[in-house]
């Protein structure tokens, strides 16, 4: 008899019947048939690696080299980080145009003060935005967080000192040290939390305060104790993050789970994937799914995660409220290389996608990584 984990977010209900369902045999597929379908166009990127000119041009005529993070901005404009090119693009989504708005172009770690469009980046891996307008860009190999200031596009360091480290807890956030900060995410009172991947944490830096603390992870890799206090435990490479409803979603790229976070106890809990590197449990309790580099994250208003899997070449969507899980984009592991848009996002091969955001319009946007480029998914009507 297959063992089953209750899952906390599973109605008395529904659990009875996904119990049942396992005992006989998971028909995998039927569970999940209802999901909605999406076709998949590309936004931005010319499918090949290279600089973005400064002065830009047609987003799908231009280079994106290695897009990460995606997000929209205040002026209802597409953010995009460049891996490839250590920049910040602007996608105009009424006109199509994209241009450079942080990063020359160079990789390093200069500029603080001046114009951020005339400082050099080194692989910005996310963008967010505060209540302000203010944009956040989390540098992984600078190992900073950074800010470009909404009325003056200057940028300035807000976290991290450059050096990879593991300290600062407790003191402002300006003079801790991360290593290979990984994703980003900032709730409704600007807060940021940061996913500290290669020190196995999840920190968060106080608005007011300008202080940095630990909320997951205990410095050692390893999975935490389900149901312990998130700060005592190990964790294993933290990446995508979430804020919704009190809870901290983080994603295991290593470990291969996604864990939910009480902010109000600290307590830590598994929540999807059993920790084992596959592509399973489609129609089935997250629980007893398999991934296989679950990265960036985004969560809708009403409680659906949506999960990017680097190594699966999908984009797998979890209903945090009833339980059920799917795959909506990709084709999975086997094929990556791209094959043209207009066709149903689960008949298109992605290549290890990493971001994902939603569109002010409902449309989910991802970044198609090796694949050099920005891809919206369109629900099909």
């Amino acid at each position: 008899m297959l063992a089953i984990q209750r899952s906390p977010f599973v109605h008395d209900v529904v659990y009875q019947t996904l119990t049942l369902t396992v005992l006989i045999a998971i028909p995998i597929g039927n569970a999940f048939a209802d999901r909605p379908e999406y076709r998949i166009e590309t936004i931005a990127g010319n499918g090949m690696p290279g600089d973005t000119p400064a002065e830009g041009g047609l987003g799908k005529e231009m280079p994106v080299d290695l897009p990460f993070g995606v997000e929209y901005g205040p002026d209802a404009a597409l953010y995009i980080t460049t891996v490839g090119s250590h920049r910040v693009l602007r996608l105009d989504r009424k006109s199509g145009g994209i241009t450079s708005v942080a990063g020359n172009g160079r990789k390093g770690y200069a500029g603080d003060g001046g114009p951020a469009i005339e400082a050099t980046l080194n692989e910005p891996y996310e963008v967010r935005f505060d209540s302000r307008g203010n944009m956040l860009v989390l540098e992984m190999q600078n190992h900073v967080v950074r800010r470009i200031d909404a009325k003056t596009a200057v940028i300035s360091t807000v976290a991290g000192d450059g050096t990879p480290g593991d300290r600062g807890d407790g003191g402002p956030a300006r003079e801790a040290r991360f290593h290979h900060p990984h994703s980003i995410a900032i709730d409704e009172n600007d807060n940021i939390y940061v996913s500290d991947q290669s020190n196995h944490r999840v920190r968060k830096i106080d608005a007011r305060a300008g202080t940095i603390e630990t909320l997951a992870g205990n410095g050692t890799r390893g999975y935490p104790e389900d149901g312990g206090l998130a700060k005592a435990q190990p964790l294993h490479s933290p990446q995508g993050l979430a804020v919704h409803t009190g809870f901290l979603w983080i994603a295991s790229v290593g470990g291969n789970v996604v864990w939910r976070l009480d902010m109000t106890t600290g307590m830590i809990r598994r929540v999807a994937g059993t920790g084992h590197k596959g592509f399973s449990g489609d129609g089935g309790d997250p629980l007893q799914a398999t991934f296989d580099g679950p990265r960036g994250v985004a969560m809708s208003r009403d409680g659906t995660l949506y999960i990017v899997e680097g190594e699966n070449n999908v984009i797998r969507t979890f209903d945090t409220v009833n339980g059920p899980i799917g795959t909506i984009a990709g084709v999975g592991p086997k094929q990556h290389a791209y094959a043209g848009d207009g066709i149903v996002a689960v008949k298109a091969p992605l290549w290890q996608p990493h971001g994902i955001c939603i569109s002010p319009d409902g449309s989910l946007v991802l970044s198609d990584t090796k694949n050099h480029r920005v891809r919206a998914l369109v629900p099909a009507k």
